[in-house]
């Protein structure tokens, strides 16, 4: 089998894994979403009126930060086919955004859960950044290599 047959497997395996954990999250009723952000939230402040304060900020983080993983994880599977750097970062892109809206969408379905557009724009920062941190290190480790080829 090919190294990069083997590499766009585990890069699958990985992305779907990541979207059922997104789903898993999405899943859960009201209560038990806020539960959890209430229960991270009680590990960096002490009272309630604290934990009331920052608990929507860490719902959004969370957003920010598993869709940030899901577009390193679509642009690292992009990076596998010969297709230009732009086409690469516009496919995960657009693949993390209708995940992110599929997502909204699911959570109109369970109770004391609501799909918000801002948790889309939130998803699709998240996206970005994980698009753009990812493309960093792909651009710096291209130029490290080429460093190296020429000093041989």
């Amino acid at each position: 089998m090919k190294k990069k047959t083997i590499l766009r497997a585990i890069i699958l395996l990985l992305i779907i894994l990541w979207m059922l954990t997104v789903f898993g999250f999405s899943n859960q009723d009201g209560e038990q979403s806020s539960n959890l952000s209430r229960e991270i939230a009680s590990k960096i402040v002490k009272t309630e009126e604290q934990i009331d304060i920052i608990e929507p900020y860490i719902r959004k983080l969370a957003h920010l930060s598993e869709y940030a993983l899901g577009g390193m994880l679509f642009l690292a599977m992009a990076l596998t086919f010969q297709i230009s750097d732009k086409k690469r970062m516009l496919y995960s892109f657009l693949i993390g955004i209708e995940y992110a809206i599929i997502d909204e969408v699911h959570q109109l379905f369970i109770d004391g859960r609501a799909g918000k557009v801002t948790d889309v724009l939130i998803d699709s920062v998240g996206v970005t950044l994980g698009i753009c941190a990812l493309m960093f290190v792909y651009i710096l480790m291209k130029k490290i290599r080429a460093k190296r080829k020429e000093g041989v």
